[in-house]
């Protein structure tokens, strides 16, 4: 029993040529920054901060920089989360945000179903923090 090739040349070559694309994509793609992320530092908290005319009065940034929690100058509170190459921060009331700080973790969990709650771990918890999640709205 002698085996046959199924596969011609023609076929070898489409799949030569489709392999060849498949490699073109992802060097465009690594080339147009396909695994770049954004990071949540200070500044940017105190940008988003900004753009809503208040000043951030106290924040805490999670350990991988993806995630922050900022609360602000009006009482509000901001949360901040990476999103691909950019940043998206909601803002709420402080009375529309249930917080529980347990073990350098934070949970917040929002008033509006429709957005998912904030998990994220915690070098340190601040005093505001911890007088926010024990539901003081303003020191």
């Amino acid at each position: 029993m002698q085996f046959e090739n199924p596969f011609g040349m023609a076929e070898l070559v489409e799949l030569g040529g489709s392999a060849a694309v498949v490699l073109l994509m992802i060097v465009v793609a690594a080339v147009l920054g396909f695994r770049m992320s954004a990071r949540i530092d200070d500044g940017e908290l105190a940008r988003l901060a900004d753009a809503e005319g208040v000043r951030v009065e106290g924040a805490v940034i999670a350990q991988n920089g993806r995630s922050a929690l900022a609360r602000l100058s009006d009482g509000r509170v901001m949360v901040a989360r990476v999103m691909g190459a950019d940043v998206s921060a909601r803002f709420a009331s402080a009375k529309a945000v249930k917080l529980d700080v347990k073990a350098r973790r934070l949970n917040a969990t929002f008033a509006d179903t429709g957005f998912p709650p904030l998990k994220m771990r915690l070098d340190d918890s601040p005093a505001w923090l911890n007088e926010f999640s024990g539901g003081g709205d303003k020191p």
